[in-house]
């Protein structure tokens, strides 16, 4: 027993001189630089590149060292745009020999920042470029970037001057839609970057089923996300689409040469689409478009787009109703033989439905509002804005919906949650929204 006592005493007092050291310590911490580089590190690590080489780097011999650490690098994303200085930015990229993400936008000197870049960065996984000016020969600079960097993962070129076509995770996006380039430099991207999971052409006109085919035969098994235009395809693409069975998104902006066998045989294959859209499909037919919708893969669908899809019915919604259990968001602008049964269907079964576009929807007459009143609408929204549902009234062409300015008003009044949008985009308000908005601008035009 006195054994025992005495090496509790011993422990004790052990823990008594810890504190009285753990104390003398946090007296004697009167500056940052007391801590021990793991802590200050850590604090580093909150700052952005550019203040770590154009701040941090600046203060002492110590920070110097420190704001250079790998472990300060390992994942750096780093963004310019044309308010920050050349010399700032070439800087930074000096400085970080690690930098693993890279975007650059709206520069003129873009075409410099890159070549340093290839010579001061080798691990770049992710790279986006919009709105820049990449010299008279962009061409090279798209080589050099699947030269330089075969471990990409992300490439995004948006509206650069000169560019010759479009970029995308890898997105190639906005390269110039005549260039009879595309094709081959699609290629060269596929062939390059072996690693490639998203890529996104779309407004790239210039592209052909041989282009896509040889895409999707080096790296469509393991796309997750393929963008494309689609005005120069054919069902020969759209069947191969059977082989990128990893595809989460699928977005097709024209559709007009697909029918029936590109949608079943190539798009109805794939089981994993969370994101789908088909504009302009006008030669689907209302049958094969009510096969495709009533799969069972349906339910992983979150965001559709049928725009334009002239023959899409009431059935077909059904399908949409049914399946699409997580459906979020839904386009169905000048699909002309939907009615209000099939819309309603979608109203009562969806019930996570936030987007709801019905633009050019020329047969549909209006909504019971008292069952729209009983879902939970607190959250549909419409493009235009937040907290928004959309009835839209057509006018194009001479003809016009059923869908009356009372029924869009009544909405409004018994929904004040809900934003109302009409077919020129004008939020449709109450007479007294509109006599207060009268009076506020009435106001302002008096006077001192």
């Amino acid at each position: 027993m006195a054994n025992a006592r005495l090496s509790l005493m011993e422990k004790m007092g052990s823990l008594y001189e810890s504190s009285k050291k753990s104390t003398l310590m946090t007296e004697r911490i009167i500056s940052i630089n007391d801590f021990p580089d793991e802590i200050l590190l850590k604090i580093l690590s909150y700052f952005t590149p550019e203040e770590l080489c154009l701040i941090i780097a600046e203060v002492c011999q110590r920070w110097n060292a420190l704001a250079k650490d790998v472990t300060l690098w390992k994942t750096l994303s780093y963004k310019c745009d044309d308010l920050s200085t050349f010399t700032s930015v070439v800087e930074v990229l000096i400085e970080a020999p690690m930098l693993k993400s890279l975007e650059i936008q709206k520069r003129d000197d873009a075409a410099q920042l890159m070549e340093l870049l290839f010579d001061s960065c080798d691990g770049i996984k992710r790279l986006v470029i919009k709105f820049c000016n990449l010299g008279d020969d962009s061409m090279d600079v798209l080589a050099k970037i699947v030269t330089f960097y075969p471990e990409l993962e992300e490439l995004e070129l948006v509206g650069c001057h000169t560019f010759t076509y479009t970029g995308g995770t890898i997105i190639i996006q906005n390269l110039s839609p005549h260039c009879n380039q595309c094709g081959h430099c699609i290629k060269e991207i596929a062939d390059n970057c072996t690693r490639l999971q998203e890529l996104c052409i779309d407004d790239v006109t210039t592209i052909f089923d041989e282009d896509i085919i040889h895409v999707i035969r080096k790296v469509g098994a393991q796309l997750t996300t393929f963008i494309l235009d689609g005005e120069e395809l054919t069902d020969n693409s759209f069947c191969y689409l059977d082989h990128c069975t990893r595809l989460q998104v699928l977005e097709i902006s024209f559709c007009d040469q697909m029918t029936d066998r590109g949608l079943l045989g190539g798009i109805g294959a794939l089981q994993q689409l969370t994101s789908l859209r088909l504009k302009r499909g006008h030669n689907l037919t209302a049958q094969a478009l009510s096969t495709f919708l009533h799969r069972p893969a349906m339910a992983c669908i979150v965001r559709l787009n049928l725009t334009e899809c002239s023959n899409l019915d009431d059935y077909g919604l059904e399908g949409i109703a049914n399946r699409c259990v997580h459906l979020m968001a839904l386009s169905l602008g000048w699909c002309w033989e939907v009615t209000d049964a099939g819309i309603l269907k979608l109203i009562c079964n969806c019930n996570k439905l936030q987007i709801l576009d019905l633009l050019g929807v020329v047969r549909i007459t209006g909504f019971e509002t008292d069952l729209i009143r009983r879902q939970d609408m607190r959250y549909w929204i419409l493009c235009l804005g937040s907290h928004t549902f959309t009835i839209t009234q057509n006018t194009e062409f001479g003809t016009s919906n059923n869908v009356s300015e009372e029924l869009l008003t009544e909405l409004v009044a018994a929904m004040p949650q809900l934003e109302v949008i009409d077919y020129y985009g004008e939020r449709v308000q109450l007479q007294e929204e509109k006599d207060t908005v009268l009076n506020d601008n009435s106001t302002n035009l008096l006077p001192g």
